[in-house]
């Protein structure tokens, strides 16, 4: 009992700060204005506010913390007993957490219901086209991860020559908004969090469909009842406004605990179900070998489709948009300089892991379904008990986790209401305990539940229009939000912070991927346009 309460506890305490890391690298450092950030003044005290809520966000445990078989409640207070003071670098006392940490976030980041857009993906493309495709906007992505860990890497140098002449002076945490701040100065950090909020949302709008869609299956095989998907919509986002109003994410931990435990179940489950089915014979030869019905399937897969290649090309960068925000707060919450030095090799090395685990599910199951699998692959599942089982908890755990996926956006746009509201606290500041509860704006819960209500019926009635064509809606999420966020942004957010420590050949590479980055979002975003009937 004592070894499961220690097993619920490190999930717990990761799930926690995870999340709350995740807000943190979404959000960036809270700044009012241009003129608030060129004032010196104002600037320290947006330093001392929120440099050791940015550090405490992004600390990630280690999964030795509770090696003594201590009460995780226990743990906590010893931990919080031995914590430096404020005003000392909590990275030089040992805060954060270890690579074995970092590698469950980096897939807790990355994997998600994405995955089952792929085999559609797979099948709308030909192999020609989805597997190469595959492999250069990992590549691309691999590269632009480069750039922001050697952006770390700078302004941590120039963060530790500013603590030899300054002491006293606390430290904002880095993520990805922060370094486009200090790259293009409040408009490159407002671009980001823009480009941010607007993936979220995105991911939040294809929950809405993607779970309708599950259910109405669901109710026609257990139920022979065919419900209309609006009606399932409706049903759901009945229950997604309430847990909109929520403001403190810890609330949302056993849910989304739930909500891991239903996807990793699905995931293996409809490999498994895939695996069984090429097990088939599909040629009407029942003494037809294993082997050689893999080999059938496989040459009867079409090399390339005219009609639908160009949708693959935002469904690929759309499988990263979970990894690219999480970057510098995972390697700042890192916690030895030895472990710092292993992480880009470590990350590229779990992103290429995880890649390819998403080819291989994506063909898996494209061979077995065939070219008739749908967008949402658990909806083209053999009919059977575990088929309908796998539906239930995929949406299940899609509800658990739309609350979360959503919190970030609905903080930022709460936070840019809230500039047009008198402000609330001393001198309009950001109160520590609020951040630390993953709230990030001063407004009150009434005025907070109204606007994120209406963030959900504004997906929703998106969502409407959409209901038919989530393939599109996927693509243009991973064209025209994804590949600036993941492929533009990053190198030249280097080429900006680099310049004179950088080579030209350097500068010259980075400048062609954002280019190659733009390129890709135009094609896949006026492509799909024009060809949505």
């Amino acid at each position: 009992m004592s070894s499961l309460k220690n097993i619920y506890g490190r999930m717990k305490s990761f799930h926690n700060e995870f999340e709350e890391m995740r807000l943190s690298a979404s959000l960036g450092t809270p700044r009012e204005n241009d003129n608030d950030a060129d004032d010196d003044e104002k600037r320290l005290l947006l330093r001392e506010d929120s440099s050791m809520v940015g550090l405490l966000l992004t600390r990630l445990p280690s999964l030795d913390e509770f090696e003594d078989d201590e009460p995780p409640a226990t743990a906590t207070k010893k931990s919080s007993a031995q914590s430096p003071p404020v005003n000392e670098d909590p990275h030089a006392a040992g805060l954060g957490g270890t690579l074995s940490s970092a590698t469950l976030g980096i897939i807790k980041g990355m994997v998600g219901p994405a995955i089952l857009y792929l085999p559609h993906g797979f099948a709308g493309a030909g192999y020609l086209v989805a597997i190469p495709m595959l492999l250069l906007s990992t590549s691309l992505f691999l590269w632009s991860s480069g750039c922001l860990l050697e952006c770390w890497k700078m302004e941590m140098m120039s963060r530790q020559q500013q603590q030899q002449h300054h002491h006293h002076q606390r430290q904002i945490a880095l993520s990805y908004p922060e370094l486009a701040y200090r790259a293009w100065g409040i408009k490159g950090q407002r671009l980001v969090q823009v480009g941010i909020t607007l993936m979220q949302s995105g991911v939040c709008l294809t929950y809405l469909i993607f779970v309708p869609q599950n259910l109405r299956t669901s109710a026609l095989l257990l139920l022979n009842v065919d419900i209309s998907t609006t009606v399932w919509l409706l049903l759901m986002v009945i229950v997604q406004i309430p847990l909109s109003w929520i403001r403190d994410i810890r609330r949302l931990t056993v849910t989304n605990l739930l909500a891991n435990v239903l996807i990793l179940f699905g995931l293996l489950s409809c490999l498994g179900l895939a695996m069984r089915q090429m097990g088939e014979s599909s040629a009407g030869d029942e003494s037809t070998s294993f082997l050689e019905e893999i080999m059938y399937r496989a040459k009867s897969l079409p090399a390339f489709n005219p009609d639908g290649w160009f949708l693959f090309l935002g469904t690929s960068v759309l499988l990263f948009e979970g990894s690219i925000t999480l970057l510098v707060p995972l390697i700042e919450a890192v916690n030895t300089p030895e472990d710092k030095q292993k992480f880009p090799s470590m990350y590229r090395t779990v992103i290429i892991g995880i890649v390819s685990f998403y080819a291989f599910f994506g063909t898996v199951c494209w061979m077995a379904i065939g070219d008739s699998v749908r967008t949402v692959m658990t909806t083209s599942l053999p009919q059977g008990m575990l088929a309908t089982m796998i539906q239930l908890a995929y949406s299940l755990a899609v509800i658990f986790t739309f609350p979360l996926q959503n919190f970030p956006s609905l903080e930022i746009v709460c936070a840019s209401v809230e500039k047009i509201l008198p402000k609330r606290g001393v001198g309009g500041k950001i109160s520590s305990s609020k951040m630390l509860k993953g709230s990030y704006s001063e407004i009150s819960n009434g005025q907070r539940n109204i606007i994120s209500s209406m963030v959900v019926v504004s997906l929703s009635i998106v969502a409407v229009l959409a209901m038919d064509d989530l393939d599109k809606v996927v693509s243009i999420m991973g064209g025209l939000f994804g590949c600036p966020l993941a492929f533009v942004f990053p190198p030249l957010i280097e080429n900006e912070l680099g310049k004179g420590k950088i080579g030209s050949q350097k500068w010259i590479v980075n400048l062609v991927v954002a280019t190659l980055g733009v390129g890709a979002m135009f094609v896949s975003t006026l492509t799909t346009l024009i060809n949505w009937n």
